[in-house]
């Protein structure tokens, strides 16, 4: 077989063949080239073309196919110029090239990738996701300012791209070399401008404003993250006042008027959103309250510094006391020149406001606020969502705290099942309280890096403005893990409100169970169904939740004759209390409720039904599988739920519902004693999970539940395989998290260059490498199992990969200052200043006299 070559634009020729025939016949090739093909041969070609030798096995797969250039009536297919141009790093793999070499095989490589990219680019001059692999293309080959003056003339050639300017954003973020905290935090004003002037122009609008929350909320974790902690939860203040709080009559402006009388309720220093005693905008605008004084809370931090260590160690102690001041001081209280930061003037914020149209997007601004505070409830995001897997808006597990419950404990009871750090999968009203028999989005393990004072006084305020059940909801949740007489108080003044609201009714029975008092809450939930019959019927379409939750809930009390009767209960027009207690049910009454479920849920397939009525015949289908399991048996159950999902693939818009309760009552019913014995859920509960995993990947419920149900011999091992193909499908951070979580927790002791090997996969992951967490998490491991002399290595590359991250460079003189030399840490010092992250309090303070 004769040797082949590929001709790249630019006289660049790559060569497959053996390096014996490259010798012999490269004269003669480029002769042919310049005569036959008309390329132009410069005085550099040799050195551009790249000699690879393949192995017998390779030739013998590789065949006679040869990868050209697309054919000119071809070059508009962006699909197979992207082909060819990946082809060229399979290439690599023809040769074996030694180390020393690799550098220049990659650089020759990515120079050939560049001339092909930019060839495509002729003919597809504003592809994306062409611009896009160009410039990744271009920031591995190139240097720093060459870089930045092709993303400026790419941006200007293409200023209303968002996914180009995304992309911009993410490289300004995470390159060392150019990267510090203002122009990172100018990009994101320039996305934020751009994203205001489209959505005046744009149709939709809904998906603009999301964009624009979305950039929003990474510039606030930016800032936070960085040390600007003021000037981040100021931006989220004053989004909220502008967008909830805003006087009657100044709502009837456009917006940029509306930001400019905004600007004076901003300089008056009032009590502002999330803040003690504020009262909202449009209160102190209406009243005329004319000034206010505010009291001085900051106190003097450094006379309760230690007195040990270093100057380092106090200078990190005193840092660290510091970063807890997260609001703005008033400039009347503040004289510190030392650290102007600690005030937020209206400059400062103006820039990052925008305007919200949509009822769906200001929901949506509240629950990413709350986020920001660190709770972790939703919006009922699918876990696919790309506000549930980007890397920069988590960092849960960078709370030490945190990250030694729910991350490095050996606990291996069946609760520990339900703890796993990170909440990927949509909030519902069954997972919004905390649980021991379940999982829960948000519990005592979460808040514990929560501004509580913050998080309570914006529930209480955003009341007046937002009448919306699931936020009340939250509210509910939050108190209940704040203070569970607190809790239970609430739930009661929710209920004095709102009367017919079934949800609150099950919220309020919830906080009672999550106490433990289950007789109390079985006297709610009783009260409730008592009484649904008679309210309006918009009132009663949540009853569904109701039975079901009051039907778990004596379920796991092991009440199954009365759960039957609840479930009963619900199928019945003049449905009475008195029939819910232990007792049988008749065979006539079986049958009729199971024609009634269903009917019930047969209706998902009508073209009207709303996304509450859809939510609605979910929780009729777990009715009815509780009542098939119940009183018939698992197989039964199971069929309910394959029947649901045929529906729900019926209709086009609601292919794959995200929800756990299938696998819920699998798992559920594996503690039952019928059942342990020939462990029938297990076999199912395996089948069910591997197929919710290969469409939902990312969830959490789902992967916890299939690793720890591996670990207690309840299935046969399987995840690992899935975890590999999502992996190498679409990585993010969840899958790589729960695959270095399985590897610490699979066996006891641990294996721990396997944990170790895991983290450097994930850290080299192009999608994950500037992950906090990950990185901080990393540290951790070799510090718990005594590797320092591997950790300081690893804190360099965190540096690298996360320069904005001020948590990771204080590791050098806190955990790791035993690792670190004077003249170290001084250059790290200013590697901070450099880079302008946040330095609150001056090191000189602590010199040593």
């Amino acid at each position: 077989m004769c040797p082949q070559f590929m001709v790249c634009p630019d006289g660049v020729v790559i060569w497959i063949g053996s390096k014996v025939e490259a010798k012999n016949l490269l004269a003669k090739v480029t002769h042919d080239l310049h005569l036959k093909a008309n390329f132009t041969l410069t005085s550099n070609l040799l050195d551009s073309v790249y000699i690879m030798q393949e192995s017998k096995s390779k030739k013998r797969k590789r065949g006679n196919k040869e990868k050209q250039l697309p054919e000119t009536e071809n070059q508009k297919d962006v699909n197979l110029w992207l082909e060819f141009i990946a082809f060229q790093d399979k290439s690599l793999h023809f040769g074996k090239s030694k180390k020393a070499d690799a550098s220049i095989t990659r650089s020759s490589i990515n120079e050939v990738k560049i001339s092909i990219f930019e060839k495509a680019l002729e003919t597809n001059p504003n592809d994306t996701t062409l611009l896009i692999a160009y410039m990744k293309c271009c920031q591995e080959h190139w240097d720093i300012t060459k870089v930045l003056t092709k993303w400026d003339q790419i941006l200007k050639e293409n200023s209303r791209n968002i996914s180009l300017w995304m992309k911009y954003l993410d490289f300004r973020q995470t390159n060392l070399v150019s990267f510090t905290v203002s122009q990172c935090i100018q990009v994101f004003e320039d996305c934020l401008h751009l994203l205001r002037k489209e959505v005046v122009v744009c149709v939709e609008k809904l998906k603009i404003e999301q964009i624009m929350i979305h950039i929003f909320q990474r510039a606030c974790f930016f800032m936070l993250q960085s040390g600007y902690t003021e000037r981040a939860y100021s931006c989220w203040q004053a989004m909220i006042e502008l967008t909830f709080f805003a006087p009657e009559e100044i709502q009837q402006k456009d917006f940029y008027d509306r930001v400019v009388a905004f600007e004076n309720f901003w300089e008056a220093e009032w009590p502002r959103f999330g803040e003690d005693d504020a009262r909202g905008w449009s209160y102190y605008f209406e009243k005329d309250v004319e000034s206010f004084e505010s009291s001085d809370v900051t106190s003097n931090l450094l006379a309760n510094i230690s007195s040990e260590g270093d100057m380092y160690e106090k200078w990190a102690e005193a840092e660290i006391a510091y970063n807890s001041q997260l609001l703005s001081m008033r400039s009347s209280n503040y004289s510190n020149l030392e650290d102007p930061y600690r005030v937020v003037i209206f400059d400062d914020i103006r820039t990052f406001l925008f305007d919200l149209t949509s009822h769906q997007s200001r929901i949506e601004l509240i629950y990413t606020c709350l986020n920001f505070t660190g709770l972790t409830y939703n919006f009922g995001h699918s876990s696919l969502s790309s506000m549930i897997t980007d890397v920069f808006l988590y960092n849960k597990l960078s709370n030490e705290s945190i990250e030694n419950v729910s991350f490095w404990s050996t606990d291996t009871s069946v609760t520990r099942t339900f703890t796993f750090p990170i909440k990927a999968f949509p909030q519902d009203e069954v997972t919004l309280f905390n649980s021991q028999t379940w999982f829960s989005i948000c519990n005592d393990v979460d808040i514990m890096d929560v501004n509580m004072n913050f998080s309570r006084n914006a529930f209480y305020q955003l009341r007046q403005v937002v009448n919306d059940t699931e936020i009340k909801l939250c509210r509910l949740s939050l108190e209940y893990l704040y203070d569970a007489s607190s809790g239970r108080n609430l739930a009661k003044n929710l209920l004095k409100r709102d009367t017919m609201n079934l949800s609150l009714w099950n919220g309020y029975a919830q906080v009672e169970k999550s106490s433990n008092n289950i007789s109390e809450a079985r006297k709610v939930y009783l009260g409730a169904i008592a009484q649904y019959r008679t309210f309006p019927e918009q009132y009663r379409i949540m009853a569904p939740l109701l039975h079901r939750s009051f039907a778990e809930m004596e379920i796991e009390q092991g009440r199954h004759k009365t759960a039957i009767n609840i479930l009963i209960n619900l199928t019945e027009d003049q449905g009475t209390t008195d029939s819910i207690s232990e007792s049988d049910v008749s065979t006539t009454k079986l049958l009729r409720a199971r024609k009634y479920y269903s009917q019930q849920i047969a209706r998902i397939t009508t073209p009207l039904t709303s996304q509450i009525e859809t939510r609605n015949s979910l929780h009729y289908c777990v009715c009815y599988a509780l009542l098939e399991c119940l009183s018939q048996n698992l197989q039964q159950a199971s069929k309910v739920f394959e029947d649901m999902l045929h529906y729900l693939e019926i209709r086009s818009d609601n292919v794959n519902v995200e929800t756990d309760t299938y696998v819920k009552l699998i798992f559920q019913q594996s503690f039952s004693e019928k059942f342990v014995l020939d462990n029938e859920p297990g076999k199912l509960l395996q089948e069910v999970l591997s197929r919710a995993l290969r469409l939902f990947p990312n969830n959490t419920i789902f992967l916890s539940l299939y690793f720890h149900e591996e670990v207690r011999g309840m299935i046969p091992r399987g995840l690992n395989s899935i975890l590999n193909e999502a992996l190498q499908k679409r990585p993010n951070y969840i899958l790589w998290t729960i695959a270095i979580y399985m590897e610490l927790h699979n066996q006891q002791p641990c294996d721990i260059n396997r944990v170790r090997a895991t983290f450097d996969k994930a850290l080299n992951c192009i999608t994950t490498r500037n992950s906090i967490a990950l990185w901080i998490l990393y540290i951790n491991f070799e510090i718990k199992y005594g590797e320092l002399n591997k950790v300081k290595a690893i804190y360099y590359r965190a540096i690298r990969e996360c320069p904005w991250s001020k948590d990771l460079y204080m590791i050098a003189f806190k955990k790791l200052r035993a690792q670190f030399t004077s003249d170290e840490l001084e250059e790290i010092m200013s590697v901070m200043l450099e880079k302008e992250i946040r330095i609150r309090v001056q090191i000189e303070h602590f010199t040593d006299k």
